[in-house]
């Protein structure tokens, strides 16, 4: 299966958005908490490092002498020295500078120092260095006369950046695990969910073949139960309509046949007779004549098409030479001359000779009917089956008719010659030779031969183990 075709999926689409709502809402959560957490452990390193460069500085202030010389500078930078957090302490007046670090020093950003000239208040900025973070806090010692100078306190975040640093791997943890999870979660869902839609689809592909008898266990109160509800309902009313709909055509085809006896013999010896009628009745009396045997014959199918869905048709399996019986219901039919045969002999196979004559006639004759001439039926085996040809010479089958030709009282007519002189049947030959063929386990289909012709393939097993 393709991925864009997996995708359309309902069970793939519900997992795709529970995995995404629960990776976005997951994501956001914890992103959100460390961003919190970073601002949090930030502002505390750099409101504590404030705090101590201000109480120094406030508690020194008195006792430096003023104006403040190289000495009084020193006495500021080692004041400001002693705490754990500090790594660099560097104090600006004039030219001059007095630090502790000479790289520490000489890299506290200008930036900074602008905003501590410019506004003469405490300020602080984080910045990387050779791949460490610092902390700088800077401000000016005011209060004592003469020039002022500026003081900064340089400070590493190596731990608190450990510590984010092993915060965020814990993110990612969450986060992947929530995902793993959500997965599962979706995927055990969905099963759950889907169960009956699935069960839902096969039984209704079951209804589709001819199962009738197919029902679904309702689970629960929800939407899903109803639905299934709703199926089980519908296919039992669909069974008893088609079930009263079967048996009314066979009580009506059963009914038919005593006053089609009475009326086949009146045909016959109307069609006696007609040779000593005027031109006008004798037409008559043939048309009576064909047309009876024609609702003789539409009788006869209705009542074998009846058994079939009354599963009541039966095969009687004989050891039988196809070849043999090919010619003989040609012959009884007077089709010898009108169709060419290509027929291997000595192919013998496990069929019902009754059902195998039907399904060959009914073959034929539909070529006959309604396809052109010359009609070719040809026979060959292949492996452990048996496959027989029927082919035509006429404008083939309409296109899109494909298996629905097989379809009860489906006809391809509107494409087809009417030219052999033959009637145009009751559309239920080709539905009963294909029941015939599936009942023996076998197939047919239609296409379209090489030549622009029908062409009608069947495949019946010959030792009659899938009948």
């Amino acid at each position: 299966m393709s991925g864009g075709r997996w995708l359309r999926g309902l069970r793939p689409r519900l997992i795709l958005a529970f995995t995404a709502l629960t990776l976005v809402t997951a994501a956001a959560t914890a992103t959100a908490t460390y961003v919190h957490a970073r601002n949090l452990i930030l502002d505390k390193v750099q409101v504590t490092l404030g705090l101590q460069v201000r109480e120094t500085l406030t508690q020194l202030a008195p006792m430096l002498d003023h104006p403040l010389d190289e000495q009084g500078m020193t006495e500021i930078m080692e004041a400001l020295d002693p705490p754990s957090s500090t790594d660099a302490v560097a104090v600006f007046l004039g030219g001059k500078v007095v630090h502790n670090d000479e790289r520490l020093a000489t890299a506290i950003p200008a930036e900074l120092r602008r905003a501590v000239a410019g506004d003469r208040r405490l300020a602080w900025q984080r910045y990387i260095l050779d791949g460490t973070p610092y902390l700088a806090v800077g401000t000016v010692l005011t209060g004592g006369g003469g020039p002022e100078p500026e003081v900064y306190v340089v400070s590493s975040l190596r731990e608190e950046q450990a510590e984010l640093d092993s915060m965020a791997r814990m993110v990612v943890l969450i986060v992947g695990g929530a995902l793993l999870l959500a997965v599962l979660l979706a995927v055990l869902s969905a099963g759950q969910v889907l169960r009956p839609v699935r069960e839902l689809g096969r039984a209704a592909r079951r209804m589709a073949g001819g199962d009738l008898q197919v029902r679904l266990r309702p689970r629960g109160n929800d939407e899903l139960a109803e639905l299934a509800a709703t199926f089980n309902t519908t296919a039992a009313t669909l069974d008893r309509t088609l079930r009263s709909a079967r048996r009314f055509a066979a009580d009506v085809s059963h009914e038919l046949r005593t006053p089609l006896a009475t009326m086949m013999a009146v045909a016959e010896v109307l069609e006696e007779e007609s040779a000593r009628l005027d031109d006008d009745l004798a037409e008559a009396s043939r048309t009576v004549g064909a047309e009876t045997r024609n609702l003789a014959r539409l009788v006869e199918d209705l009542m074998e098409i009846s058994r079939f869905d009354a599963g009541a048709a039966t095969l009687s399996l004989g050891e039988l030479d196809l070849a043999t019986a090919v010619e003989a219901c040609l012959r009884t039919r007077g089709w010898t001359d009108a169709v060419r045969t290509d027929l291997s002999a000595g192919v013998v196979a496990s069929v019902d000779p009754r059902r195998f004559e039907v399904i060959v006639a009914n073959l034929v004759g539909n070529a006959l009917r309604h396809g052109a001439p010359p009609v070719e039926i040809a026979l060959r085996r292949e492996a452990e089956e048996v496959v027989i040809t029927v082919t035509d010479h006429g404008p083939g089958l309409p296109d899109g008719l494909g298996e629905r030709i097989f379809e009860r009282f489906v006809k391809g007519d509107a494409a087809r010659t009417r030219d052999s002189g033959h009637d145009g049947g009751s559309g239920l030959g080709l539905a009963l030779a294909w029941e015939n063929a599936h009942l023996h386990g076998g197939t047919l289909i239609a296409g379209r031969a090489r030549d622009g012709g029908a062409e009608f393939t069947l495949r019946l097993p010959l030792d009659g183990r899938h009948a």
